[in-house]
C-alpha cells in the first residue's frame, strides 16, 4: 500500500512538474493563453496514463527480473511507441480542440514529428530509468535484507545443533559424580542433587539469552565446581580473582565453565595429585580478559568438543575481534585465554530464538 501511494505520488507530482517547467519556460518567449494551459493538463493526463499502461507491460513480462542487456532493447522499443502515441495525442488535441500549434517555428510536417517524438523518448527514457532504478534499488535492499535473515537462521540453527550436542554429556557427567555419593553420603549426595537441579535450572531459564553477566557465569561454575568437588575430593582446590570492573560484562553462558571443565579434565584428572584451577578476569585495553590456568603441560593446543564450540560462540557473537587461545604459561601449567570486546551482543537481524549453551571438556 505504501509502495502504491508513492508510485501514484511520483507519477502525478513528477508530470505536474515537468508540465510546470515546461510553461514557466514558455512564458519567457510567449503569453501563456487558456488554451495553452488546458495542454499542459492534457500532458499531464496523458503521461501518466501512457506511462502507468507502460508499467503494467513491463510487470506483466518481468522486465525487472531481466538483466540489463535483455531489458534495454525493451525499453528502448516500448518508450520509442510511447513517444510516438503521446505526439499524436498531443498533436490532435492541440490543433483540432484546442487549435494550437506547439511547434510553430519548424515548417515540415516531417520536422515536428521528429521533434515531437525524440523530446517525449528522451523524457520518457529519463522515466524509465528512474523507474527501473528504484525498483532495482527496492530489490536489492530486499535480497540484503533476506541475506542477514538466513544468516541469522543459519547462526541459530548453530547454536542450536551446539546445545543439543553438549547439555547431555554435562549432565551425564555431573550425575556421574552425585552417583558415587549415594551409598558413601545420602545426606551430601542430597546436596549435590540440589546443586545440580539449581545449575539444571539457571540452564532452561538462560534459554532465551545469549549472554549473562561475568557474575552470573562465575555463580554457574562455582556450583560446577562444587559438583565436581565430589569425584575429586581434596585434589581438587580452585582460586576465583575477578576485577570489580568485569563483573559486569557480557559473556557467553558457560563459557568460562567450558574453560574450567577442561582444565579439570586435561589437568586436574591426569595428575596424580590434582591441582588448583585459578579463574582470573579484568579488563584490558578496552577487552575483557578471562583465564583459566590448570596443572600440566601442552605439546599442542588442546581441542576437544568444549574449546571448538566456545571459539565457534564467541565467533557468532563477537566476530574476529574476540579470541580463544590454549597454551603453555609455565614449567607443568596451562592457561585458556579468552578475549571479549566490551560492548552489548547486537540481536540478529531477525527476529529469532536465543539459544543458550551448556558445554563440555
Amino acid at each position: 500500500m505504501a509502495r502504491r501511494y508513492a508510485y501514484w505520488l511520483c507519477q502525478i507530482g513528477g508530470w505536474t512538474a515537468y508540465a510546470g517547467m515546461r510553461i514557466t519556460l514558455s512564458s519567457f518567449f510567449q503569453t501563456v493563453t487558456w488554451g495553452r494551459a488546458a495542454s499542459y493538463v492534457v500532458l499531464i493526463g496523458a503521461g501518466v496514463l501512457y506511462t502507468h499502461l507502460y508499467r503494467r507491460l513491463a510487470k506483466r513480462h518481468g522486465w525487472t527480473q531481466m538483466s540489463l542487456g535483455q531489458l534495454a532493447p525493451r525499453v528502448v522499443a516500448a518508450t520509442l511507441v510511447a513517444s510516438v502515441v503521446l505526439h499524436f495525442t498531443m498533436d490532435t488535441m492541440g490543433r483540432y480542440v484546442l487549435e494550437l500549434d506547439f511547434y510553430e517555428e519548424i515548417d515540415s510536417e516531417m520536422g515536428v514529428l521528429l521533434a515531437s517524438v525524440v523530446n517525449g523518448w528522451i523524457l520518457l527514457m529519463l522515466w524509465s530509468l528512474i523507474y527501473f532504478g528504484v525498483h532495482y534499488f527496492w530489490s536489492y535492499r530486499k535480497a540484503e535484507v533476506d541475506k542477514w535473515k538466513l544468516e541469522a537462521q543459519a547462526e541459530t540453527a548453530r547454536l542450536k545443533a551446539l546445545k543439543l550436542q553438549l547439555n547431555p554429556h554435562f549432565f551425564f557427567n555431573s550425575l556421574n559424580s552425585v552417583r558415587a555419593l549415594i551409598a558413601e553420603d545420602p545426606d551430601r549426595a542430597q546436596r549435590m542433587v540440589t546443586r545440580l537441579a539449581r545449575l539444571l535450572r539457571g540452564t532452561l531459564q538462560a534459554d532465551d539469552m545469549k549472554t549473562v553477566s561475568l557474575e552470573e557465569e562465575l555463580s554457574t561454575v562455582r556450583t560446577y565446581l562444587e559438583l565436581e568437588k565430589v569425584r575429586f575430593e581434596d585434589r581438587l582446590r580452585h582460586q576465583i580473582e575477578v576485577d570489580d570492573e568485569a563483573r559486569s560484562h557480557p559473556v557467553p553462558f558457560m563459557l568460562v565453565q567450558t574453560l574450567v571443565e577442561n582444565g579439570i579434565k586435561h589437568g586436574v584428572a591426569c595428575c596424580r595429585g590434582g591441582g588448583v584451577i585459578t579463574v582470573r578476569a579484568e579488563v584490558v585495553d578496552e577487552a575483557l580478559r578471562i583465564c583459566v590456568t590448570n596443572p600440566g603441560t601442552l605439546d599442542t593446543e588442546e581441542g576437544g568438543t568444549g574449546l571448538d564450540n566456545a571459539r565457534e560462540r564467541l565467533e557468532l557473537l563477537f566476530g574476529a575481534e574476540a579470541s580463544l587461545t590454549v597454551e603453555n604459561t609455565g614449567a607443568e601449567t596451562v592457561s585458556a585465554t579468552a578475549m571479549l570486546p566490551i560492548r552489548v551482543v547486537p540481536d540478529p537481524p531477525a527476529a529469532q530464538e536465543d539459544v543458550t549453551l551448556v558445554a563440555r571438556g
